[in-house]
């Protein structure tokens, strides 16, 4: 029985021995990946460090038609993300190179960093964090891009043309990863000299975890709990640039909004450093991890921090990228209607736990983009305003108001509005003037005009209040009527021929020469002889048409002019 068991042990032994020897997945050994730079990409998703492909001593190539071919080696558990572009930063028209994403389910080929897919290949298990993933990069100056992952001599692993562009402005490269997963990235390797990565046998050293000042200062940051709280003797948080995108007022729901881009600025020496120390002054995209202003419900402000620049000696820049202040602006009466104003209030709060949060503005920091104004108002001064207030949840407080004047945009309304109430009140009043079939033409047409821009106004006029025009409007209809009635009233004392005694103070009156003159009526040769002639009745009428015009002309002017 026992010569039967040392044979299986034997075997068992031989076993283990072979797998604790072999090769990794790649056949990619130790010794190959020393040859190459190291870059780790901590965590987040950031290209922060750029490299120039002429500067890497093993970037070249005696092919002129080859713009790229790189080979780096990733050691991740996913997520490994290369970008390809003109400078030293991010831009529409990069290449970016996604291994692994998805929880390491897929691979794409991108135009622009997260910009559209070129390519998309599933890719279930590429990235390891213990296995060296081989990845050769080669861009044409055709556009034809091939990616080769763990097999570098055969077909391409990913392969794609890029869009229009010229690709030879392809300068740099860099390296990050997604979310909270750890990258080492091994660039700058030599290629093989067979197209195919050599078969070395692993040393059985581990790589070691290369930390460089600018990492070891992020990694004391991280390390440190998240404050709630402003440090103490807080000085405040300055709003350094406050860019207008857009404002827009809708009277209809008295909704006031503003969008736009905000910097702020305060001084934090709890992030503190020696910079002799770390030889770095600044690092950068710390905004999840150090204590950041969080805006009160009140202030009906939202934006998230898109960048955070932290200085050795506490001073925290912060930028929210694209920020929504609203505000609830009641429009008051509208009786000056289209020409009136109103104000509006935009409130931004911040509080602490213990402590409180002071905001300001600091002075000539407030761009406008071109076209800001998104409604039918316009901006005619800004002003600021910094006080406490003690009728909150976290007793005093201190605010920062925004005071926004606006006028509205009248230009629009008074060319819709007024030239047609000019056209009416013209064609009433020229109709006290005529006779017969005339009068009532024009009567009508008038009618027609007020009505169409009565209905008009009461479409866009706001609900507030009934504004000036509102009422002229009103009372040329009311001397529409009175048209209509004196004209029906002076055809039917023509037909009559009703005389007035020549005695009665009405027939003195109406041949009063001074009034007849002023009237435009016809002269009487002797006004001493009038008690001997008979004077009809629709020459009163007359008289009321022309009393009648001039108070149309009266109310006309006076409601014509601006509020």
């Amino acid at each position: 029985m026992r010569s039967k068991v040392v044979p299986i042990l034997g075997v068992i032994l031989l076993v283990l021995a072979t797998e604790c020897h072999a090769d990794t997945t790649y056949n990619v050994s130790f010794d190959e990946l020393h040859k190459c730079k190291q870059y780790n990409a901590i965590a987040g998703y950031n290209y922060r460090n750029f490299f120039k492909l002429h500067e890497l001593k093993h970037h070249s190539s005696d092919d002129t038609d080859l713009i790229v071919d790189l080979l780096v080696y990733v050691l991740a558990p996913r997520d490994g993300h290369i970008l390809f572009s003109e400078q030293n930063k991010s831009s529409s028209s990069a290449l970016e190179i996604v291994l692994g994403g998805g929880g390491n389910t897929f691979s794409q080929i991108r135009f622009g960093q997260k910009g559209a897919p070129l390519k998309t290949k599933s890719s279930v298990g590429l990235l390891s964090p213990i296995d060296p993933l081989p990845v050769r990069v080669r861009v044409e100056s055709s556009g034809q891009i091939s990616v080769f992952a763990g097999n570098l001599t055969g077909e391409p692993f990913m392969a794609t043309m890029m869009p229009k562009i010229n690709v030879t402005d392809l300068n740099h490269v860099s390296f990050t990863t997604w979310g909270t997963a750890l990258a080492k990235w091994f660039y700058d390797c030599p290629l093989p000299s067979n197209g195919t990565s050599e078969n070395l046998e692993i040393d059985g050293n581990e790589l070691e975890q290369v930390y460089d000042d600018n990492d070891l200062l992020r990694k004391r940051i991280l390390s440190t709990p998240r404050w709630i709280d402003p440090p103490m003797n807080f000085t405040g948080v300055y709003i350094v640039l406050l860019r207008v995108k857009e404002i827009a007022y809708d009277q209809t729901t008295n909704m006031f909004e503003m969008t736009g881009m905000m910097r702020f600025r305060w001084n934090d020496t709890r992030y503190s450093w020696n910079r002799s120390e770390y030889n770095t002054s600044v690092i950068y995209d710390e905004c999840s991890n150090i204590w950041t202003p969080d805006f009160e419900s009140v202030s009906l402000y939202s934006g998230a921090y898109s960048e955070c620049y932290i200085h050795h000696n506490g001073t925290v820049n912060a930028k929210i990228g694209e920020y929504s202040w609203i505000s609830i602006c009641m429009l008051p009466d509208s009786y000056k209607w289209p020409y009136d104003n109103n104000t509006c209030v935009l409130r931004l709060t911040a509080a602490g736990y213990e402590r409180n949060v002071p905001i300001r503005l600091l002075n000539t920091v407030i761009q406008f983009e071109s076209y800001f104004e998104r409604s039918e108002w316009s901006l005619g001064q800004m002003t600021k305003h910094e006080y406490n207030i003690t009728s909150t949840p976290f007793g005093q407080l201190p605010v920062f108001d925004l005071q926004l004047a606006m006028d509205r945009k009248s230009d629009i309304h008074a060319v819709s509005i007024y030239p047609p109430y000019f056209v009416g009140n013209l064609l009433i009043s020229i109709s006290f003037l005529a006779n017969g079939r005339s009068r009532l033409l024009l009567n009508s047409l008038g009618l027609i005009v007020l009505l169409q821009s009565f209905l008009s106004l009461s479409a866009i006029v706001p609900r507030s209040g009934v504004p000036k025009i509102y009422h002229f409007l009103v009372y040329s209809l009311v001397f529409y009527s009175l048209s209509s009635i004196l004209y029906v009233i002076d055809l039917w004392l023509k037909r009559t021929r009703a005389l007035i005694r020549p005695d009665s103070w009405i027939a003195r009156v109406i041949n009063v020469p001074a009034l007849r003159i002023i009237f435009a009526m016809d002269q009487r040769s002797n006004y001493n002889t009038l008690e001997y002639k008979n004077v009809r009745w629709d020459e009163v009428t007359c008289i009321l048409n022309r009393m009648m015009m001039v108070a149309v002309m009266v109310v006309f002017a006076v409601g014509f002019t601006k509020p």
